[in-house]
């Protein structure tokens, strides 16, 4: 895998991860403003509202231990008229002052009941302590309207039920204060867990953040590497493209002068030589002709590995007519028969390779045709979801299944240089290349001495080059 690769890689995974953390961080940010929410919500009045229920209920008990004395002094009967009307006055001040705590408590416990969020057990104990006081309340009520009709007296069953209720209410508050408080410290535990793990996730986003940035100056230092080293590519391609057109410059012209002496000797001095000498004059002849064959398709394959052109629609009709008519003489040299199957459609494609491809699959099953059977050849189509696929199919010699992926390989002959017109072993290799260029495949069918079919594919998704001008005239004003 080449670095620049590793390194994307490697910066998007940590972009995932810092996502990944960045949500926890910010649920964990949620869960503690819930957390704090709740404490101020709800914790915070279920201790407020606990620790003064058990005020209010210490307020009261201290009156009813009050209200007990001034009625044992006033039960005995041995006070004045003035200490009597005084202790009445008294124990009504005290009346009054245990209905004001009772309405403080009714209070507090009506706002407890319209907090949401209260853990039921805990609400369950409120709704219990609620109940036991207002017995309580009911019980001591009671005996102040008793006393102040004049019954004096408190009996011993008014004391122990009072005491008794005194004693369960008070331990059920105390009990409910004590769970108040450890829910807030549970609150604030979480709280702090929360605040403590999101301090953690911020020091690794900080440390990721700062991998991450390192890995961002390597990766665009990598792409300058890479930028550097396109330009020196282009640069060599260019090079490569002027030494290739030299070469065949200066190849060609030689080959010129040897066909041109060669032609000369067979037509002014082949009878002064023997058999093996007018041979030779037709091999040198033969032997200049497939370099200048090679030579030419050695060009095109350059330019079909290298130049880009501009994908635009274009009509396959016309491309197989472009194709069959550089065939022309090749086809009525051998009797061929071409037959197209149905219509061919308009894609998006190159041009000039499309060309090339349908001429070199043509021109190659003219070549390997049978002795003595005229060539059969069908050009077809059809269209799947994603790609266009095309076939050349022939009737021709046929290609042994072992070395039909060998075949595109360039200078790859599977019969001898002076067999099925010495070809250059380099027209399916133009094809490949043509073919794989515009992101398509190219295969064969074939069994040896039934013909072959060529297979290529063109994707649907090529996008066409933008007009590099408006055609349409500007509207006169």
């Amino acid at each position: 895998m080449k670095s620049h690769t590793k390194i994307f890689i490697s910066v998007l995974l940590l972009l995932v991860f810092l996502e990944g953390l960045a949500f926890v961080g910010v649920r964990h940010l949620a869960d503690t403003l819930s957390e704090f929410d709740h404490v101020a919500r709800v914790d915070l009045v279920l201790m407020v509202g606990a620790t003064n229920l058990s005020a209010f209920q210490l307020k009261k008990e201290i009156i009813f231990a009050k209200l007990s004395a001034a009625t044992e002094e006033l039960a005995f009967g041995q006070v004045n008229a003035a200490r009597g009307q005084y202790l009445a006055d008294y124990v009504k001040g005290l009346g009054d002052q245990f209905n004001n705590y009772v309405q403080l408590a009714q209070g507090q416990m009506q706002r407890i009941d319209r907090l949401i969020g209260v853990p039921e057990g805990l609400m369950a104990s409120f709704d219990q302590m609620h109940l036991q006081t207002r017995q309580y309340d009911a019980t001591v009520q009671a005996i102040f309207k008793a006393v102040e009709k004049g019954g004096f007296q408190l009996s011993l069953e008014d004391l122990e039920r009072t005491d008794s209720q005194q004693k369960t209410l008070t331990e059920n508050v105390q009990n409910i204060v004590l769970r108040v408080w450890a829910l807030v410290h549970e609150s604030m535990n979480k709280s702090r867990h929360w605040r403590d793990q999101s301090k953690l996730i911020f020091w690794f986003s900080l440390l990721f953040t700062a991998t991450l940035g390192f890995l961002l100056f390597a990766f665009k230092k990598n792409l300058d590497e890479i930028s550097r080293q396109k330009k020196d590519l282009e640069k060599l391609n260019q090079e490569l493209d002027r030494f290739v057109h030299t070469v065949s410059h200066d190849i060609a012209g030689p080959l010129t002068t040897i066909v041109g002496y060669g032609a000369h000797l067979e037509s002014h001095y082949a009878k002064q030589l023997d058999s093996l000498g007018r041979d030779c004059i037709i091999g040198v002849r033969k032997g200049a002709s497939r370099l200048n064959v090679l030579i030419k398709d050695m060009l095109e394959l350059t330019k079909m590995s290298r130049v880009k052109n501009p994908y635009s629609r274009v009509s396959l009709k016309e491309v197989i007519d472009v194709a069959l008519a550089n065939c022309d003489f090749m086809i009525r040299q051998v009797n061929a028969q071409i037959i197209v199957e149905g219509t061919m459609p308009e894609i998006i494609c190159d041009r000039i390779k499309i060309t090339a491809v349908f001429f070199n699959l043509i021109s190659n099953a003219l070549k390997f045709a049978k002795e003595n059977v005229p060539p059969v050849i069908k050009i077809g189509w059809k269209e799947t979801p994603r790609e266009y696929e095309f076939y050349v199919q022939d009737n021709c010699i046929g290609i042994d299944p072992v070395h039909q992926q060998e075949i595109f390989d360039i200078f790859k002959r599977l019969h001898p240089a002076d067999q099925f017109g010495g070809g250059s072993g380099v027209g399916l290799t133009i094809v490949k290349a043509a073919v794989e260029d515009q992101g398509g495949r190219v295969y064969v069918e074939s069994t040896l001495g039934q013909g072959a079919k060529f297979i290529f594919t063109i994707p649907k998704n090529l996008i066409p080059a933008k007009p590099a001008y408006n055609s349409t005239p500007p509207k006169a004003k």
